[in-house]
């Protein structure tokens, strides 16, 4: 039987009214359910008469103000800042936050162009540079702690043959290390450091 209410929105008659139901503390629609409602009894809470429209990829309906409006929904997204590629997960309902996109960066050295990420070529370089830098550093250090005590050898006149020949070797990959530009990086062809 048709079910009809009064201006309080109390049943007239007793019936099966099919109700939408909405979260209550954000408005979320969450389902429909047909509900028996008795003579003079209102529907449950948190529901409504009204339908939402047809579900929409990207929203959501909310119940605001006795009437539905469809919202963005990236709820469970990551979105990444132009600003510095910090990335975050979406957990409210809403527009993504200002200077988010959700379009992952695909190197650190990428930069927003207002639609895309771009290499920054120049921070890329310079990262190359710094690691360059370091290696260079590391593989010196090494050639120089292999060095001194063949040197000690050598200059006490305790060296032997093979330790001479290390010596040597070790000294010519120091050089050449030395001769390396690191302003080159990420090509660089670095000498094959003597076998031990």
């Amino acid at each position: 039987m048709t079910i009809e209410f009064d201006e309080n929105g109390h049943a007239v008659n007793e019936g099966v009214a099919r109700v939408y139901h909405f979260d209550s503390l954000t408005g979320e629609y969450l389902g429909t359910s047909d509900e028996i409602i008795p003579e003079g009894v209102s529907i449950p809470g948190s529901t409504t008469l009204i339908a939402p429209g047809d579900p929409a990829a990207g929203h959501v309906w909310l119940f605001e103000s006795g009437a539905w409006a469809l919202k963005e929904d990236h709820r469970g997204q990551t979105y990444y800042s132009t600003q510095d590629q910090h990335p975050i997960v979406i957990t409210d309902i809403g527009p993504a936050p200002a200077d988010y996109v959700a379009l992952a960066p695909s190197s650190p050295f990428d930069k927003w162009n207002g639609s895309t990420w771009v290499i920054d070529k120049d921070a890329e370089q310079q990262a190359a540079v710094v690691s360059a830098n370091r290696d260079k550093t590391q593989r010196l250090q090494r050639a120089t702690d292999t060095i001194n005590p063949l040197q000690d050898a050598l200059d006490l006149e305790m060296a032997t043959d093979n330790e001479k020949a290390q010596l040597t070797a070790w000294r010519k990959y120091r050089v050449l290390l030395t001769r390396i530009d690191t302003a080159m990086a990420p090509d660089i062809n670095w000498p094959q450091a003597p076998n031990s």
